[in-house]
């Protein structure tokens, strides 16, 4: 293995961001499916090869095929999303263009209840030079 993942190319999308303002080590990253679906593995990679976090999403089944699964089917990741909450320290909002949809709202919700810190990717925005 003689390729590099997180290479400066790579890094050049997300070089405004400062993921070092997230101190926890176990991450879970939440957003929409939609409009974050790209940003979840790029973001995971960072996350734990560049900062060696323990990361994690609910489904990447779900992330990439929303579309094949049933309704009773994607309730049930719903809810083993908001179970896994539980097991990790901190919450990372994939807000992309400012978007956090009811599911994502209900996260937030849960992880506020736990009393868990919850960072927006739009607050990582502005890296200290």
């Amino acid at each position: 293995m003689n390729n590099k993942r997180v290479t400066k190319e790579f890094m050049q999308e997300f070089k405004d961001y400062d993921f070092s303002k997230i101190k926890e080590t176990s991450i879970f990253l939440v957003g929409s499916n939609t409009k974050a679906k790209d940003y979840f593995p790029k973001i995971e990679s960072i996350l734990q090869i560049k900062y060696k976090k323990l990361v994690s999403i609910c489904s990447i089944d779900g992330l990439l095929h929303k579309e094949k699964f049933s309704s009773e089917e994607w309730n049930i990741l719903q809810e083993i999303a908001l179970r896994k909450l539980k097991l990790y320290d901190t919450i990372l909002v994939l807000d992309v263009d400012g978007y956090i949809g009811d599911h994502t709202r209900e996260e937030i919700e849960v992880c506020s209840n736990l009393n868990k810190k919850i960072y927006y990717l739009s607050n990582l925005k502005g890296k200290e030079e």
